[in-house]
């Protein structure tokens, strides 16, 4: 016998075996099988499509505000021509300062930053996310200040109240504190840490102040793309003199960032011993329907099929159960991902109570990725897989005799 005509009889005789009736399947085992797999399946869709969504939400937020790479120069007043860097990203003036903002008793620790009107334009986050009062009024006279929604109302200010920054400044062998007195010009909430400990102040106020001494002054870039990072800080290492500090976000930011890529590997690594748990349930499965088969696969064996030809046959069953459970959790998982919000929002409706409350977004991002769909498709595969080659391989060596014996 070829092997195409082997591969089709073992297709044949596995469907004829696994579906009687109209194709109904013939123990309610293996529809559990195929329910437990195909739920598996949907709930790690669902998860690890949600998981992106909020690492790229979480991206988005804090790299369309905070600066992606800050170039400091050896001594104050050096700059770089901007044509130097255009082919890494655009460049900026940047001030940055650690300090505290201070309104009646209370004080808040602040990450300070001085901008001018293109850099704050440069910042996608906050300039798309003002609450109140205006980006204008931050230039419009000396003065103005932008901070964190958030913060402005628990220091209880509103857009034109006088805000006080505290600074340490430089002196001999040690610091002092430094009192600048600003205008609160408008508000911002980017649903991040941010919106409780940054303050943006205009450059030009900071430099006629001489608060240079008081933090850093350099030049803020913006990368087309933030997270490929080391090909920037390799081709900024090409154009800047070494004399220059390169710092980037990862400073800052890259702890949390890989915390969230941990995070998701563990959930994937917990959700995908889910969907093993499930597809073992096609040893089961496979184990009952062997038994119950025991005599037809003995008279093939007695009319000349080979081993390998029962081995077959029965993990064509198998790999049937685990097309039909994977194909249903992946239908459902993609299902529910792309309307999560709404599942969400139906659940909150069942249970009366709002999951979001208490967090920084007011609906569930999901993105869904193709290399995860595959991925995981590929997983819960290999899952079923390894779980029907035993029974198979239990038929292949089913003793005709004996098995005819006990049937008889």
């Amino acid at each position: 016998m070829s092997l195409p005509i082997a591969g089709a009889t073992s297709l044949w005789i596995g469907w004829r075996y696994l579906a009687i009736r109209g194709r109904a399947f013939v123990s309610l085992i293996t529809w559990v099988s195929v329910l437990g797999l195909g739920l598996g399946v949907a709930v790690l869709v669902v998860v690890i499509s949600v998981m992106n969504g909020f690492d790229e939400e979480l991206h988005r937020r804090i790299l369309g505000t905070v600066p992606h790479v800050v170039l400091l120069p050896p001594s104050e007043g050096q700059t770089l021509d901007p044509a130097q860097l255009a082919p890494v990203g655009e460049s900026f003036r940047f001030f940055e300062a650690e300090g505290m903002a201070a309104r009646g008793s209370g004080v808040e620790g602040v990450a300070i930053y001085g901008v001018d009107p293109t850099g704050i334009a440069a910042m996608d986050a906050l300039s798309q996310k003002i609450t109140a009062g205006s980006i204008d009024g931050l230039f419009a006279q000396p003065g103005g200040l932008l901070m964190g929604a958030p913060l402005a109302l628990h220091l209880g200010l509103a857009v034109g109240d006088p805000v006080t920054l505290i600074l340490s400044s430089p002196a001999n062998d040690t610091v002092v504190p430094r009192l600048e007195r600003f205008t609160l010009a408008g508000t911002f909430e980017i649903g991040a840490d941010l919106d409780y400990g940054l303050v943006v102040v205009a450059l030009d106020d900071v430099l006629a102040r001489g608060l240079g001494q008081t933090g850093r002054v350099g030049i803020r870039l913006k990368l087309a793309q933030p997270l490929q990072i080391d090909a920037a800080i390799t081709a900024l290492r090409e154009i800047v003199p070494q004399s220059w500090r390169i710092t980037d976000w990862r400073s800052n930011y890259g702890e949390l960032f890989r915390a969230v890529r941990m995070e998701k590997g563990m959930m994937f690594l917990l959700l995908v011993l889910i969907v093993a748990i499930a597809a073992f349930n096609i040893v089961s499965a496979q184990t009952m329907l062997v038994n119950e088969k025991r005599s037809d696969i003995a008279i093939l064996r007695t009319m000349g099929a080979s081993e390998g030809l029962v081995l077959r046959l029965v993990l064509v069953q198998g790999v049937l159960v685990a097309v039909a459970g994977i194909g249903f959790g992946l239908g459902l998982g993609l299902l529910l991902a792309n309307n999560v919000t709404e599942t969400l929002a139906l659940l909150e409706a069942l249970i009366g109570a709002r999951l979001l409350d208490g967090t920084y977004f007011d609906s569930v991002p999901s993105v869904v990725l193709a290399s995860d769909i595959v991925l995981i498709a590929a997983v819960s595969f290999v899952f079923c897989l390894l779980s029907a080659l035993h029974p198979a391989w239990r038929a292949a060596k089913l003793n005709p005799a004996d098995a005819l014996h006990e049937s008889s």
